[in-house]
């Protein structure tokens, strides 16, 4: 006789599938092997004695793990996982083990744009894909890095992401030492010097006070709004994607950061420091009082789609534009935010206050980055 939906409890690890007539009409084991949660279907029969096999086989399951002999090609010949694990350590191939950390990643729970930057990852490292590990060595990843035309932080973030899937193979003892551990690539890459002749940040190109107003007459409706309260506050291009009509008080004139959007997911802010309340002028109030009535949506900023924000999309189609119409030589978004930053440098104000405004947890970050713009005021001001 078929189970019946909610007629029986399985045993842990055992899912029954039902129809929509709720009869029983497979059963599924769920357990972790190499780190990576599997899911995989078993012929047994939908009755009670195929629950108490299922059950017994996921047992055995188990036992072979624990003991290290559990084959999966032998258990599960069809499973799409069969080429994850059935490697040995003289064909077993870089993505292979690219894949698995993934999959691993996956099954953590980790943030869709942690997965999104493995992916990135993976596919920047195609010219390893085919590569033995067994046969992986040093000098094949110095020659990558030398030959890279990425940025250093792109670049940092595929050997890192190399190093970790490689980790694992160590781990499995299909190697004995994992190649990428002491690779560094500042050590294969040209010095790059960051600070100019003047001594100022070469990162740091904030817009002069009659570009930023050239820029915010030139703009109008929501891009208005948008520019108006960046240059207002600072926040990250991150940040104003997110905010919610809640996140703004008219009352109080102060906005609340409590999240971001980074690759179409939203997250908390990076730190502690991040979440945080930034005040407002009444201008930059009015504007976004108009913002919160012209939609529905609890988000308060909407594309012409009628969809939140891509700040890509954003740059692409809409700065490069508006600061083309305005004559002002083009630098990215996250130039506002400096010019936010250096314009409360050169009014005096506190830099532990600056610091909370901009969502750093210390002044540190805001003497690495606007240094010269920090001694420029205590010269002016000390003479």
């Amino acid at each position: 006789m078929l189970l019946k939906t909610q007629k029986i409890k399985p045993p842990a690890g055992v899912v029954i599938r039902y129809n929509s007539k709720g009869e029983a009409t497979s059963f599924q084991l769920t357990f972790t092997y190499k780190g990576v949660l599997c899911r995989e279907k078993v012929p047994f029969i939908p009755n009670k004695q195929g629950l108490k096999s299922a059950g017994f086989f996921l047992g055995q399951i188990k036992n072979e793990i624990a003991h290290n002999t559990f084959d999966y090609a032998k258990h599960f010949p069809k499973s799409n996982k069969v080429k994850l694990f059935t490697t040995t350590p003289n064909d077993a191939r870089v993505v292979e083990y690219m894949d698995l950390y993934i999959a691993r990643g996956i099954d953590r729970g980790l943030e869709k744009s942690t997965i999104t930057g493995y992916q990135k990852a993976k596919n920047g490292l195609k010219t390893l894909w085919d590569c033995k590990i067994s046969e992986l060595e040093s000098i094949d990843v110095v020659k990558l890095i030398e030959k890279s035309t990425v940025s250093r932080k792109t670049l940092s973030n595929r050997i890192s992401f190399l190093r970790c899937c490689l980790a694992r193979a160590v781990i499995d003892k299909l190697i004995k030492s994992n190649p990428v551990q002491n690779i560094r690539i500042e050590e294969y890459l040209p010095k790059i010097n960051n600070i100019d002749s003047r001594g100022a940040h070469k990162d740091v190109y904030p817009f002069t006070p009659q570009e930023k107003a050239k820029i915010i007459h030139k703009s109008s409706g929501t891009i208005r709004a948008i520019v108006s309260l960046v240059f207002n506050t600072g926040i990250r291009s991150s940040e104003w994607v997110a905010l919610k009509k809640t996140d703004v008080c008219l009352k109080t004139k102060q906005i609340s950061i409590f999240d971001a959007i980074v690759d179409g997911a939203v997250k908390g802010t990076k730190t502690k420091a991040g979440r945080r309340n930034i005040p407002i002028s009444e201008d930059v109030c009015d504007l976004l009082a108009l913002e919160m009535k012209k939609h529905d949506s609890e988000y308060l900023f909407l594309n012409s789609q009628q969809r939140v924000w891509n700040q890509d999309s954003f740059r692409k189609h809409r700065w490069k534009s508006l600061l083309d119409s305005c004559g002002v030589k083009y630098r990215y978004p996250y130039q506002m935010r400096h010019t936010f930053a250096s314009k409360l440098i050169s009014e005096g104000v506190n830099h532990w206050k600056i610091s909370k405004l901009m969502g750093h947890s210390s002044p540190n970050t805001l003497y690495q980055h606007y240094g010269n713009f920090i001694d420029e005021y205590e010269r002016e001001h000390n003479t």
